[in-house]
């Protein structure tokens, strides 16, 4: 599975990419997310409710928290790739504290756990 079939965002601070986030691979209703930068839980909802407005996600005022945030003190890197297509990420994601997928993104493709 491509990461470009989960519908990933760009998460923005100051115009600079510092994350993103994708469906989760077996979750489909629920967004996980990748921090390149340490940010704050209320940067990172700030971020993913500006990624996702408009997009039909959820049913009411609060329906921007079906995205898994990453801890404070997270950060992953791209180690190659400039897009979704081709993006490689390091460490794996690993959102299985909160019953989510846990595996690879390598060259714009899911790998494990699927």
């Amino acid at each position: 599975m491509k990461i470009t079939e989960l519908d990933p965002r760009w998460l923005v601070k100051d115009g600079r990419r510092v994350g993103f986030i994708f469906r989760c691979p077996t979750k489909h209703d629920w967004y996980q997310s990748c921090m390149l930068e340490n940010v704050t839980r209320r940067e990172q909802w700030r971020m993913f409710n500006e990624a996702l407005r408009g997009c039909g996600v959820g049913e009411d005022e609060f329906q921007y928290t079906r995205v898994q945030g990453c801890r404070q003190d997270c950060a992953w890197r791209i180690i190659s790739g400039s897009d979704f297509h081709d993006i490689s990420v390091s460490p794996s994601i690993d959102g299985s504290a909160g019953g989510m997928w846990h595996g690879y993104i390598t060259n714009g493709e899911i790998v494990g756990g699927v």
